[in-house]
């Protein structure tokens, strides 16, 4: 199930597809941590947490309650982990596809700092879910992609 795009960045603001600005406040954080998605090995995840913030998520479609995933990175992301990391959220994107009240993805400090990384990140959540608008600290454009300046 693709869903349609509803908003876009410009300019590191968010906007509808109309054009309407989008208080940036309006729209919540979801803080996801990268130890309760994927506790033990790495391409293990916790289903019942995916599961459970999906239906939180889904309660906030019939409030047109808006939201974007804020992923915490508190594991080792040093050398090439961030892209377990990075695999980590697009499962979770997979697990939440439906759910019309996510916004985006936040990039994390970690990785958007580093363009390498930021570009594959985007690109890999993207791929499944091109609905999504991306959010950074401090960053408006990534790698050609309008981001929403936190």
């Amino acid at each position: 199930m693709k869903l349609e795009k509803i908003f876009e960045a410009k300019d590191g603001n968010l906007f509808t597809l109309s054009g309407e600005a989008v208080e940036k406040e309006s729209v919540k954080a979801v803080c996801l941590s990268w130890k309760d998605v994927e506790p033990n090995e790495e391409g293990s995840y916790n289903e019942e947490l995916l599961a459970t913030l999906r239906l939180s998520l889904k309660a906030n479609e019939e409030e047109k309650k808006f939201v974007y995933i804020a992923p915490i990175v508190d594991k080792d992301i040093t050398g090439e982990k961030y892209e377990q990391f990075t695999a980590a959220m697009k499962h979770s994107a997979r697990r939440l596809k439906d759910c019309i009240s996510i916004v985006g993805f936040a990039l994390p400090k970690e990785i958007a700092e580093d363009e390498e990384k930021a570009t594959f990140y985007i690109e890999e959540l993207s791929a499944k879910h091109a609905q999504y608008v991306f959010f950074a600290h401090g960053k408006n454009e990534i790698a050609d992609v309008n981001i929403v300046c936190l």
